[in-house]
């Protein structure tokens, strides 16, 4: 009895533990390593601990900085070896907003095989893209996923690929309507089921009393 009981305190401790574990990495949205919503300061010792040089950081008005750093602090599901890249870090009000991969490819080969490797990535992961469009040399694909918005730009000007993750509150309700419209299973309250239906405003018996069913 004792090792029963035992066994089913492991097992509900391991539910418990899978269960948060789920809910962090769910809230703690840290594309290329630097959480949405930390400050500059905080920002600073995380490229410090990883050893890494910030190359530029400016205000781009009263309420936008950006800084950008050498190199990523993560692991890339595309190889990027040799290649010139940069991570770039967004505060609007102080907090981060946006976080970016900054490619610089030497020639437009370079620069269509890491277009290319991205776009096959994401798309296997987040669906088709939702736009892509070009104007001139400049291509921007996007992608919509829970809370954030996926976007590559590239320039065939100068060869660059420019991916952003930018945080936009609220976007999983948003995404998760659209994915109910596509799959058919919106769902709705019964005031509106009774409106959509007809008969929010007959009395009972109604249809059998003058056969309208």
């Amino acid at each position: 009895m004792r090792l029963v009981k035992i066994s089913f305190l492991v097992i509900t401790f391991t539910i418990i533990s899978s269960s948060g574990m789920a809910y962090s990495q769910e809230g703690d949205l840290s594309p290329l390593g630097f959480k949405f919503g930390i400050d500059k300061k905080e920002a600073k010792k995380v490229i410090d601990s990883k050893g890494k040089r910030i190359v530029m950081d400016e205000e781009d008005s009263k309420e936008m900085i950006v800084i950008v750093m050498q190199g990523v602090i993560v692991n890339l599901p595309i190889d990027i070896s040799g290649k010139d890249v940069m991570t770039e870090l967004e505060f609007y009000k102080k907090k981060l907003l946006a976080t970016s991969l900054i490619f610089a490819a030497t020639d437009q080969n370079e620069k269509a095989a890491i277009e290319s490797d991205f776009v096959q990535y994401f798309t296997s992961e987040y669906g088709e893209p939702v736009e892509r469009e070009t104007v001139m040399h400049f291509t921007t694909t996007s992608w919509d996923i829970p809370e954030v918005k996926l976007v590559m730009y590239t320039d065939n000007n100068d060869n660059t690929v420019k991916i952003q993750y930018k945080h936009i509150p609220g976007h999983r309700a948003k995404f998760e309507e659209e994915l109910d419209e596509k799959r058919g299973t919106v769902k709705t309250d019964p005031a509106t089921q009774m409106f959509l239906e007809g008969d929010y405003s007959k009395p009972t018996g109604y249809d059998e009393q003058f056969g309208t069913k």
